[in-house]
């Protein structure tokens, strides 16, 4: 549909964070530089590009149930990735996100990964959660998930490993088969820090 005017102010806004994220964020600039030692720079354009120095993100507006996604392709560094400006809360929420996608590009990039197969998938999605800031307390105070402190880290990322691993449309046992997956793999997902050294 044709942009509205409200779409129009929430995708301005969110383009001027992302360029104030990939100038100050060390989180952001990490990923990119990674990225780019694995032959996927999200800055690097063909020359119809125009030569900007812009990652390849498509920012608009999206349904109600996603903030953004991975867009995998084949070569790995055309890849790419969708920010739903309608979807982002703050410049926070956009910085997470972005991360949380940037661990999927370097998966994609560092790794084989078949993203039919829900192992390698929920794989990426216990990664993505538990290295992007995706679930830090206090974005899980803003989701209402009050689960305590012991072990909330590794029970955000697994439920939202889970949630992603069920929009899969190979998933064809619904939340039962996503938990069964994600369980399977969690334990070593879960300590693979790369392209960190650790996680504290």
């Amino acid at each position: 549909h044709e942009e509205t005017d409200e779409e129009r102010r929430q995708r301005h806004r969110v383009e001027g964070w992302r360029d104030d994220l990939f100038r100050t964020s060390p989180m952001l600039r990490f990923m990119a530089r990674h990225l780019a030692l694995v032959s996927c720079d999200p800055f690097d354009t063909t020359p119809s590009d125009n030569a900007t120095s812009t990652p390849r993100l498509e920012i608009t507006a999206c349904p109600p149930n996603i903030a953004g996604g991975f867009s995998p392709s084949e070569p790995k560094s055309s890849s790419g990735i969708l920010i739903c400006s309608n979807r982002i809360m703050d410049k926070g929420h956009l910085e997470d996100t972005l991360a949380h996608e940037m661990v999927h590009w370097w998966d994609h990039c560092r790794f084989r990964v078949d993203w039919n197969d829900l192992r390698h998938h929920a794989c990426s999605e216990v990664r993505a959660a538990a290295l992007s800031g995706d679930c830090k307390l206090g974005r899980e105070w803003t989701r209402r998930n009050y689960g305590g402190f012991t072990k909330q880290h590794q029970v955000c990322a697994r439920r939202r490993a889970v949630l992603s691993v069920m929009a899969n449309p190979a998933c064809k046992g619904g939340k039962e088969e996503a938990e069964k997956v994600v369980d399977e793999v969690f334990p070593q997902c879960f300590a693979d820090t790369r392209p960190f050294d650790e996680v504290s």
